[in-house]
């Protein structure tokens, strides 16, 4: 119920935010569609939710310039031919810190509030399925600890926590869309130039 009710509440506040986007500004959804990882045969075989928190976001500038609370849906295929793809779908909230904007080009202010969504899938990879949290159902709220982009020591799932090893694994596809209403609209998706990105200042 809890997962539920987080879900609505995120759907809910996207609507507004997103008519109030600066226009050209979409994400593209078709990259990061379940059906980049669909194949001949295929099987899901993880279908989980669950929550992360003290998630730092970083710019172009490799700062953080915000952090997330994100309701994350992992889903991850198995090809008819052993081959495995792997697909996120987040949607949640950030708050920014004072500093160089996301887009690296001005500056925002601490405390602007926006809303979040986007995902990524992951190429066909092999891997040995040794599963370390359940396959399906919500798997409760994990706290990353972040103290900047590149420390976030708290443990959390992943698709990799799926696999005891794998080979060939990457991301095909990826892309988040940021809205913060009068502050701006920013768009950090893998073939978008930064220029064409927008920003929250």
């Amino acid at each position: 119920m809890k997962r539920l009710l987080l879900a609505v509440a995120f759907v809910a506040l996207l609507a507004p935010a997103a008519a109030s986007a600066r226009p050209g500004l979409r994400l593209d959804r078709q990259d990061l569609s379940a059906q980049q990882c669909k194949s001949d045969g295929s099987t899901k075989v993880v279908d989980v939710v669950y929550t992360l928190v003290d998630d730092y976001d970083s710019g172009f500038a490799g700062n953080a310039w915000a952090n997330d609370s994100i309701l994350r849906h992992l889903e991850i295929w198995r090809g008819g031919n052993g081959a495995y793809c792997a697909r996120v779908s987040d949607v949640g909230a950030f708050v920014t810190f004072a500093g160089p904007s996301p887009s690296g080009a001005s500056t925002v202010a601490a405390g602007v509030r926006g809303i979040l969504n986007g995902g990524y899938v992951t190429t066909f990879f092999t891997g040995s399925f040794a599963p370390s949290y359940a396959t399906h159902g919500f798997l409760g709220t994990f706290d990353l600890h972040c103290t900047s982009v590149s420390n976030c020591p708290g443990a959390h799932p992943s698709y990799l926590s799926y696999f005891s090893s794998t080979a060939g694994d990457d991301l095909a596809q990826w892309g988040w869309i940021y809205y913060a209403g009068r502050h701006g609209t920013w768009l950090n998706q893998d073939d978008v130039p930064a220029a064409s990105s927008g920003d929250i200042t």
